[in-house]
């Protein structure tokens, strides 16, 4: 004979377990903004220097192509002028800026082994375009467009 209260207790745990899990998924994002200036400008400094020690940890493992490593380096730059920009002249839009800038980083130290590729060449990890930092972090000037066709 099948017992039932046994088989109504487990279903009823596992429903119960299912209902905890889908509300920690269902938790509102914790949004920075919320945080005072200098919390806000403490864990973009933390980010930064945690990414930057991701970035050193990645060139020394090696098996990165020349432009891998460029584009490594000018990250880096990138993200350290835009920390600087959002610390010397805080604003919201700096510090978005320099979260950015960090995001950047990490997209660059996450770039594919070459060997991995089967001898294509990596995608680079830095923006295309007119909002690519150049090699000293700054910003590129816009090129003139004609009038006329």
């Amino acid at each position: 004979m099948i017992d039932i209260t046994r088989y109504v207790r487990g279903r009823r745990l596992v429903l119960s377990a299912v209902f905890l899990l889908a509300g920690c998924h269902a938790a509102p994002r914790a949004d920075m903004s919320r945080l005072s200036a200098p919390a806000q400008d403490y864990l973009l400094i933390t980010s930064y220097f945690m990414a930057e020690g991701g970035m050193v940890s990645r060139l020394q493992d090696g098996g990165l192509s020349g432009q891998q490593v460029y584009d490594m380096a000018t990250s880096l730059k990138y993200g350290k002028s835009m920390i600087l920009a959002a610390l010397t002249r805080p604003s919201r839009k700096a510090r978005r800026n320099g979260r950015q800038a960090v995001e950047l980083m990490v997209a660059c130290t996450n770039q594919p082994d070459p060997s991995t590729l089967g001898g294509r060449m990596p995608v680079s990890c830095l923006p295309n375009g007119p909002a690519s930092p150049d090699a000293k972090g700054r910003m590129p000037p816009q090129p003139a467009t004609s009038a006329h066709k």
